[in-house]
């Protein structure tokens, strides 16, 4: 009788251990990134790291945010998509345009809102965009050079606003 309660303990513990691992991958909050890689896109791995430095207009420095950088074709068209939201929070995207261009954005699989900073290629904040998941259509009629998303909110705490100079430190 001993053996069939261990064997009943046993198949409990292996069952309330897979339900744990299973809330802990479909959480939108789980950052498995460190503990697997396995739900972190490519595009997004292949993304190097970086600072971007802020200037309030005038010229006067702000502050320095640590940002990825989608500099390839692949990583810009990644942005925050099938990312936990966890991980949009904390990983400000710097997009960098080879040539300066006009482009649309959209927050399809995106689980945060943002904001998007747009930028010229004189590195001058020319408008800010609160975009929301599931949505599409945005984007400015003006060419851009870069482009800063950061989770909703950020841009202002940040004191990021049209006139500022957003410009990626080397």
């Amino acid at each position: 009788m001993k053996r069939w309660i261990l064997r009943i303990v046993a198949g409990l513990t292996l069952a309330a251990g897979i339900l744990a691992a299973q809330i802990a991958l479909l959480s939108p909050d789980a950052d498995t990134t460190e503990r697997t890689g396995a739900t972190i896109p490519a595009a997004w791995q292949s993304m190097t790291e970086g600072e971007v430095v802020i200037e309030a207009p005038g010229g006067r420095r702000q502050d320095v945010l640590a940002v990825r950088i989608a500099d390839e074709t692949a990583e810009r068209a990644q942005g925050m998509q099938h990312l936990p939201a966890r991980v949009v929070r904390d990983n400000p995207i710097w997009f960098v345009f080879p040539e300066p261009r006009r482009t649309g954005w959209h927050m399809r699989d995106v689980r945060i809102p943002l904001d998007i900073v747009y930028v010229d290629d004189a590195g001058m904040v020319i408008a800010i965009e609160r975009m929301a998941p599931g949505q599409t259509g945005y984007g400015i009629n003006e060419p851009i050079a870069a482009a800063l998303e950061v989770a909703a909110g950020d841009a202002r705490r940040l004191g990021i606003a049209p006139g500022a100079r957003l410009s990626l430190a080397r």
